[in-house]
């Protein structure tokens, strides 16, 4: 019994020090474009935050990137550490995910400042483009006028 405890001892250590540290989890499409991060940062005290926007302003700072979300009232600067990525994200994510113009959904912890967001999870969002939706919608279907009502397109048959 003496030999076995010492025997189990051994092996606990040699398990604890060969396990891996947590990576974050990336989404592909079909395409095999990177479209979601998921798990980017650990648990926190600090308040929740969401933003949905088109991103501007990419930068790289040793293993910080951060870039800037403007929605349509609001900029936020987004952060994420590039360690939690494993090779093949850390490949791809200016690519495919993280780089301007591209609308993202933005989940994290915002600490301290209200302008700051450490993101555990980026989404790819695609919208309607609203303007094209409206005048899409008035053309086939009818419109408001000026005067506040709801007038039916005139047919030209």
């Amino acid at each position: 019994m003496k030999k076995f405890l010492p025997l189990v001892f051994v092996l606990l250590a040699v398990s604890a020090f060969g396990q891996t540290s947590e990576l974050a989890t990336g989404t592909y499409a079909e395409s095999g474009r990177l479209i979601s991060l998921t798990n980017l940062s650990g648990l926190s005290d600090c308040e929740s935050a969401n933003v949905i926007g088109k991103i501007t302003k990419v930068k790289v700072r040793g293993g910080l990137v951060s870039f800037r979300v403007r929605a349509k009232d609001e900029k936020k600067t987004v952060e994420f550490r590039l360690d939690w990525l494993s090779s093949r994200e850390r490949a791809v994510v200016f690519f495919d995910l993280v780089k301007g113009a591209v609308t993202v959904r933005v989940s994290g912890y915002s600490c301290g400042s209200r302008s700051v967001i450490s993101a555990f999870s980026i989404d790819r969002v695609w919208g309607i483009d609203i303007k094209k939706a409206t005048s899409i919608f008035n053309a086939r279907l009818g419109c408001w006028n000026k005067t506040g009502h709801f007038s039916l397109p005139s047919s030209s048959s």
